[in-house]
């Protein structure tokens, strides 16, 4: 399945926007792994892209959504 967001543009965040999304995500990631949720090698790739500023934060949800559709 194509990728509904072209990545060519890459959004310009600079180092602690970096910092704040990495946190965020970790906090989330520690979280769901309290309530027993781990996530899969392919969403730590969304969640790594959105960190880096490749995708904006509206997209995740989206993008997991189609992950998971994936027989």
């Amino acid at each position: 399945m194509a990728s509904p967001i072209s990545l060519d543009t890459k959004l310009k965040i600079n180092a602690a926007e970096i910092a704040r999304r990495r946190e965020a995500v970790q906090w989330a990631d520690a979280h769901n792994r309290i309530e027993g949720q781990f996530p899969s090698p392919e969403s730590e790739k969304i969640f790594e892209a959105f960190i880096c500023g490749d995708i904006e934060q509206s997209e995740i949800l989206p993008r997991l959504r189609a992950l998971h559709r994936q027989p």
